[in-house]
This record gives C-alpha cells, structure tokens and sequence, in this order.
C-alpha cells in the first residue's frame, strides 16, 4: 500500500513537473506572440515625415547596401541600416516590411526579457508579467510603431542578449566563452544606436542585483565594455558634430540642465505608471524666466526616493535595483546636452529603462504575501487592470502614427503646438499635399507663436509667389535671407517674384547671388538671361540661356 503511495506521489509530482516545463516554453511565446499581434495592427501604417524617408529609402547606406564609412541623421549604425536594407529588398518603399521588421524584433525582445527575468531568479509569474508590461505598455509604441526608431528595438535586442551572456559568466567568473559573447554582442548593440553605450553601468546593476561581490576582478572584467563605450561615445560626438548637431545656443544653463534632469526622471516615472498624455514632444517651458516649482522641487525629491529604496533594499530589493536599472539606462538620454533636435525628451529613452519600474511592480504581490496578506488580491487585481488598459492605450496610440498628420495632430491635443514648432511641420505636410492655403495659415500660426522659426518664412514665401502674393513672397524671403544668407534656391524665388512686380535690377541681383553660391544651379541661368534681356543687355542673356540649355538636367 504504501509503495503505492509512494508510486502515486512520484506521478504526480512527475506530471507537475512536465506541466511546468510545458508552461516554462509557451507563456514567453504566448506574450511575444500578443506583443507581436499588438504591434501588427500598425503594419499598414505609412511612412512619416519625421526621417522615416531618410533613414530608410532616401538613405544610400540601405538602397546601395554601403553600411560603413558613412554617417546619416547624426548616427553611425550599420547593422540598423543592414535592417533597413533586408525590408528594402524584399519591398522597396512600402512601409508594410520595415514596419514588420520593428515588430518582429520587439516580439523577441519580449522573449528575451522572460528569459533575463527568470536568470535574474525571478519565478514563472513576475517574469511573465515584466513581460508582458514590457510588450504592451503605451510608452513603447514610439519606439516600435516608428520606422526611423528601428535603432532602439534593435540595439536593445542584442543589449539583452548581451545582459543573458554576461549573467551566464558570472555564474563561473573565468573570462571564458559566455564573457566573450557577451562583449561581442554590446558591440553588436553599439553599432545598432549609440544608447547602448550605456549597458556597462547596467552590468554592474546586475552584479548588485545578483549580489556579487564588487572586488577588483569584478569591476576589472567590465574594462573592455568602458572602453568600447568610450570609443563609441567619441563617434557619437563626431556623427552629431558632421550634422551639425553640436552646433547648437547655450540655451539652458548649467543649472537649468540638472534641474531638467530630475524632473524628467520623475516626468517618466509618472508616464510609466499612469500613460495619459503621450507625445513626440515634451517641451520645457519657463515662465517670466522661472521655471515651475517642480522644477526646483524635483532634485530632492529624486535624493528621497533614491534613499528610501536604498534604505529599504533588504526588505524591497527590487525596489533599489530597479531604481539603478532605469537609472543606468537612461542617464545618458536625460536632458544635459541639446543635439540638433526637439525631443530632449521622448518616449523611445524609456524603452529598456522600463523594466526597471515593472521589476518592482511585479514583486509587490509576493511582498504583500509576507507583509499584508489581505493586500494580495488587490494587488494582483490592479496590476491585471494596469495591463489591460496598457494593452488598449497601446493599440490607441498605435493609431495615432498611421500619417505624420494624425501623429502631429495628436502630440498638439496632448501637449501643445511645440512653441509653433507642430503648425510648422504640419504646414509642411500640407504643401506637399498641395493643400497650399491651408499650409500657409500653419505657417502664420507658426509665426504668431514663434516670431523666430525662420523655417516657416521660408515655407511660406516659397509658396506665396507660385499663389501670385508676390510681396508678401519677397517679404518673407527677405526675412529668412537675412538670417540664412547661403541659401541659394531661396534667392532664386525671391527674384522671380521681383520678376513679376517687373522690379528687374532687384531680379538681376538675387539671381548672381543664386549663382555665385552655387554654380550649378541652372534655372538660375534661364531667369537671369531672361531678365538681362528685358534690360536690354541681348549679349549676357544670349549668353546665359545658352549656359542654360547646355547644362545637364
């Protein structure tokens, strides 16, 4: 009787165990697989305005396949481009391949992120649901749903590759093969985006979080990773310096810079937890020269909370480890320095960073358990309440990227117009749209809120002479000339609308002016013949229209 007993609880544990196992293979499949499906209903999204077009089919590092030697918007990122070109292969301009391509590396991150939670000795559960935060969440659209973000899944993928390689070395701690295909894939990940150069602090977190001892062999086996980011971080400069990126107004200070800082941290760690609001732009904004108080209020509420975790990090471990996870994910993309762009603050920084808040969300149960019994099953239900809203903010938000229109018209609802920047852009679109008065009121607008956007000036000067508002043409050209004075094809349209108010001299000189900056420029060659002509001078417009007629097309 009781060697069957025995037998009995030897099957049953036996069946547990391939249960398990079974269950150990299909739910990191099962949340990439949503994540993926997620994702897929953005596949017929288009391309935007917003470098998708250049980072992509007007890139030649992707239509030629000349992956090195070459920088584009600012970045050296081969294998990204290497990406690029496999979607542009097989489908040239539609977006339905590159926007694929996004979704299916984000899907495998999701595995990945599994498979790294369950190394870092997390059970079936909170690895599951880090997850599936991870795949769902609303801030991650950005990253996913852009095409011109490809970079940041990309990098991320063989960052956490990377991470599971080194978490394997450490389970030995001699330089063998794990640590070596650890360093091969940060580089990998460095020549994806450059945000991955910060993945050595994050080694060193996971070394805290598995509790490693930090002696001097430790901190020596992370040298070759400093020193890869180092160099990756002086072509970084470099990329940027070739846009001219780093050319760019001291136009915060010092202090103003760590005060943003902080407060973008807290800014992210209340989108993360409450998503309502999502934009391409998140503008600072000071009043009368001031900023608002949490401003002020944000270093020191940054020191509190990073105390109490460190306080409470043998009763909370995930809390301390969580804070420095997001916190060596994202040090680099904080606010400190102005490349070029708008988006000193956007979403995509957060897209690894993240599972630094989900670690010490997905724990909470399990403390509770301890702790507070009674609070486990409302734990459990707000955290399955905060993945279903997630997962529908995320397919809202996904919708919001099918055109740059939609995309820009939402970020205006969410945060405003940018300080004019949205209504110059969305002018933009519209005049290539061919929607004419439209784009010239959203220039107007652009200029009523920002007086210096001479871009919009430009645009609209450029389209008031084909509408025959010649002085208005010349007035608006004029004002951005003189704050762009090399700027050719606009010294040639201001002429033409001196042509037609018959204002010949003042025709004449912008067309040398058109000339001399560039030579080649060869309608240039045709207005000025036709002017010289109508001044009487038949030898130099004889000479030009034949300039003309003999250039190449």
């Amino acid at each position: 009787m009781s060697k069957k007993r025995k037998s009995g609880a030897h099957v049953a544990g036996q069946i547990n165990k391939n249960d398990q196992t079974a269950t150990e293979k299909w739910l990191p499949v099962a949340i990439a697989g949503l994540a993926f499906l997620l994702f897929a209903s953005g596949l017929q999204n288009s391309m935007l305005a917003m470098d998708d077009h250049s980072a992509t089919v007007n890139n030649p590092a992707v239509t030629d396949f000349k992956l090195f030697g070459q920088y584009n918007l600012g970045m050296f990122a081969p294998l990204t481009w290497l990406g690029y070109s496999i979607a542009y292969t097989i489908g040239e301009e539609s977006s339905f391949w590159f926007h694929l391509l996004s979704a299916i590396v984000h899907a495998v991150n999701v595995w990945l992120v599994y498979k790294l939670f369950r190394q870092l000795g997390s059970d079936m559960t909170v690895a599951g649901l880090v997850a599936l935060f991870f795949g769902v969440h609303p801030i991650q659209v950005e990253s996913v749903a852009w095409i011109a973000g490809f970079s940041t899944p990309l990098f991320s993928m063989f960052s956490l590759l990377s991470m599971r390689f080194y978490l394997k070395h450490t389970q030995n701690e001699r330089l063998g093969n794990n640590y070596w295909f650890a360093l091969a894939l940060f580089l990998a990940a460095c020549l994806s985006k450059s945000a991955a150069v910060t993945l050595p602090l994050v080694l060193i977190v996971l070394d805290i979080w598995m509790k490693r001892p930090m002696n001097r062999s430790v901190l020596l086996e992370k040298a070759p990773f400093f020193l890869l980011s180092l160099g990756f971080g002086a072509l970084t400069l470099l990329s940027r310096q070739h846009a001219g990126h780093l050319d760019q107004p001291a136009d915060f200070s010092l202090l103003d810079r760590g005060l943003m800082a902080c407060q973008t941290v807290l800014f992210y760690w209340k989108k993360i937890l409450i998503p309502t609001g999502l934009s391409i732009w998140y503008p600072f904004e000071k009043t009368d020269g001031a900023w608002h108080w949490s401003y002020y209020a944000a270093p020191a509420i940054l020191a509190l909370i990073m105390f109490l975790a460190w306080k409470s990090r043998k009763a909370l471990p995930l809390l301390w480890v969580g804070v420095l996870f997001y916190l060596a994910n994202i040090v680099l993309s904080l606010p400190w320095s102005t490349f070029g762009t708008f988006e000193l603050r956007s979403d995509r920084y957060n897209y690894l960073a993240v599972l630094g808040v989900f670690a010490f969300l997905t724990v909470l149960p399990g403390y509770f358990k301890e702790h507070k019994p009674s609070w486990v099953s409302p734990t459990w239900g707000l955290l399955g309440i905060m993945a279903g809203i997630w997962l529908v903010a995320s397919g809202l938000r996904i919708r919001d990227w099918k055109s740059t229109t939609t995309l820009i018209e939402s970020a205006m609802a969410s945060t405003g117009d940018n300080f004019g920047k949205a209504y110059l852009w969305r002018g933009i679109i519209r005049a290539d749209e061919k929607k004419y008065n439209d784009a010239i009121q959203d220039f107007g607008k652009a200029l009523a809120e920002n007086p210096l956007l001479m871009e919009a000036y430009k645009q609209r000067g450029n389209l008031m002479g084909p509408m025959k508002n010649f002085e208005q043409a010349i007035a608006d050209l004029t004002k951005y000339l003189e704050a762009n004075p090399e700027s050719a094809p606009e010294y040639y349209n201001r002429g033409l609308s001196y042509v037609n108010l018959e204002k010949h001299a003042e025709a004449l000189a912008d067309f040398n002016k058109c000339i001399e900056l560039d030579p080649k420029f060869k309608r240039a060659y045709r207005a000025r013949g036709n002017t010289y002509l109508k001044l009487g001078d038949q030898e130099k417009g004889n000479a030009d229209l034949k300039t003309f007629e003999g250039m190449p097309d």
